[in-house]
């Protein structure tokens, strides 16, 4: 008898667990995080979405919890929590400070991250995490300003609240200084701070992927172009707010590999066993509308390294 109650007790179990089996997969939820209204990671977002849905079509439901927090330590750490309390079955996050804040709540659900500056540089340390990131070559950006007009200082816009923004900061004073120019560090971190712009004054400026400075970066070429800054960027400009060039990582890509990895998470494998990829292909756009308004001439020879020009 107690044989017989034992294997009924078991095949009751097993018949519990397949009954609920196509509810329990019937959808899935993914947390993300995508810091602000930042075109680039919205770019980035989109290509998630769309790659996401072509994988999933017709097979399972995906619902996306998507949360924009501003760019603050506080904001970003009570999105992580929000995604972990709603116990969503992956987290993608935007950025290296909304990956470092759901790293440092230790949850256990999965982690894709995408737009990392030099992901293998940000120390993140996690077996349950993977993702993609980018790298940009800052020292060309130099070059092209130096073929543009002469400068002796430069400033770089940063924030010291992001991680990789500083990494930015840190490698483009060097390679500056190294090209004999004074590095001037304008670390905005409140929009009163906009105003180290209108005192500095240098003659170019670098914006660094920093997501505070992009939120506002229509106010920060306000400023700039009265006074004829020059600026370069390693976001893309897409309202066109009058960035001199732009040396960035496409968007989409980065999107729809996080896609991937996503979906290979959803059906089962390990982030651990997901490698890491950084891409290194780059698009350059000069804006020669911003140009004429700098009173500033870009050779032929430097316009054709340009992957596309705004007239």
């Amino acid at each position: 008898m107690k044989a017989l109650r034992l294997l009924l007790r078991t095949l009751l179990t097993f018949l519990f667990v397949i009954s609920l089996a196509p509810e329990l997969h019937a959808e899935k939820r993914i947390g993300v995080i995508m810091t602000g209204d930042v075109p680039y990671y919205g770019a980035m977002q989109d290509a998630f979405v769309a790659e996401l849905n072509r994988r999933f079509a017709g097979v399972e439901k995906i619902e996306i919890i998507l949360q924009r927090p501003f760019p603050d330590s506080i904001s970003w750490s009570n999105a992580a929590r929000k995604l972990i309390a709603f116990d969503v079955d992956l987290i993608v996050t935007y950025g290296s400070p909304a990956t470092q804040a759901v790293i440092h709540e230790k949850s256990r659900i999965p982690l894709v991250y995408a737009g990392l500056y030099e992901p293998d540089q940000a120390g993140i340390v996690s077996k349950n995490v993977t993702g993609c990131g980018f790298k940009v070559p800052l020292s060309s950006i130099i070059r092209y300003f130096k073929r543009l007009k002469t400068v002796n200082t430069l400033g770089i816009v940063c924030s010291g609240i992001e991680e990789d923004s500083m990494r930015q900061y840190e490698t483009m004073k060097a390679v500056a200084e190294q090209q004999n120019m004074k590095a001037v560090k304008i670390d905005i971190r409140s929009r009163a701070d906009l105003d180290k712009l209108k005192t500095k004054k240098p003659d170019a400026v670098f914006i660094t992927g920093s997501s505070l400075a992009h939120l506002w970066l229509e106010d920060i070429m306000s400023i700039l172009r009265k006074e004829k800054i020059p600026t370069g960027d390693i976001f893309p400009d897409f309202p066109e707010a009058g960035v001199l060039m732009t040396l960035f990582q496409p968007p989409h890509q980065q999107g729809e590999m996080a896609a991937e990895m996503a979906a290979q998470i959803l059906l089962g494998e390990k982030p651990a066993n997901i490698t890491a990829y950084t891409f290194r292909d780059t698009e350059l756009v000069f804006n020669l509308v911003e140009a004429r308004h700098l009173d500033i001439s870009f050779p032929i020879h430097l316009l054709i390294e340009a992957t596309k020009v705004i007239e």
